[in-house]
């Protein structure tokens, strides 16, 4: 099964400028042990579980069987994002999709200037067991990337900063720099217990459990933060746009 976090077999590989995305890491950040990030996170994936858990009980007591619908499709998201232009727009492999289980996707290139990213955007109509969102770090081992650094980043929005995962992987000597949120009801939520929090809320006063994941993918260069920061910062408000 491949890594929702990292889909493409050859993430970022467009022909004409792939020696800079074969490169080794530029960012000179000292490499953490394997262990030590996955020891971190291990109660973490144990206490998401018990609270996704609340959190479909609260909707089924609360009777939140009714999907919200986004606006309009994700495939009308802008092939204009503050100067990121469209170079292609992808379809999921039927394998990948049917674990993804989302309502609705959307899976993308962007370029500006000479840079290039990957975009992508899950929504769920209503969550559900076997049907929900879920931390793409966690398929990192099977998959053959591990995590090299984690952090997080303030992206600052036109009225407030709100604060996304940011995430170096690495497979052989391929690295690329990860940026993912969960973003629903006008929130941005980096950390999963507060998702699962806020979707537990939504369930019991608002009776819906819809929801989105948002993820940006740069190679390891030099601007690979500047570039995932810059369109994150376009993308968020329009993203919004779409959701119930």
């Amino acid at each position: 099964m491949d890594c929702l976090l990292v889909r493409l077999r050859n993430p970022l590989r467009f022909g004409g400028g792939a020696g800079e995305f074969g490169r080794q890491g530029t960012g000179g950040r000292p490499r953490r042990g394997v262990g030590e990030i996955m020891k971190n996170w291990t109660w973490r994936v144990t206490a998401t579980a018990a609270l996704l858990a609340l959190t479909l009980a609260t909707a089924y007591s609360a009777g939140a069987r009714a999907p919200q619908n986004l606006r309009q499709p994700l495939e009308d998201f802008p092939s204009d994002v503050g100067g990121w232009k469209l170079l292609t727009d992808q379809r999921l492999e039927e394998e990948t999709a049917s674990v993804l289980k989302a309502s609705d996707y959307v899976l993308r290139r962007y370029g500006k200037d000479d840079r290039w990213l990957e975009f992508f955007v899950a929504f769920y109509a209503m969550q559900r067991a076997g049907e929900s969102m879920h931390s793409p770090r966690n398929c990192l081992p099977g998959s053959g990337w591990e995590m090299w650094d984690y952090d997080v980043a303030s992206i600052p929005l036109d009225d407030h900063d709100v604060t996304v995962n940011k995430y170096w992987i690495q497979r052989g000597r391929q690295r690329l720099l990860v940026y993912y949120w969960y973003q629903n009801g006008g929130r941005v939520v980096a950390d999963e217990y507060m998702a699962k929090a806020f979707q537990v809320w939504d369930a019991a006063v608002r009776g819906r459990t819809s929801g989105s994941i948002v993820r940006i993918i740069v190679p390891d260069a030099e601007w690979a933060d500047q570039a995932a920061m810059d369109f994150a910062r376009q993308a968020i408000p329009r993203v919004e746009e779409f959701l119930p």
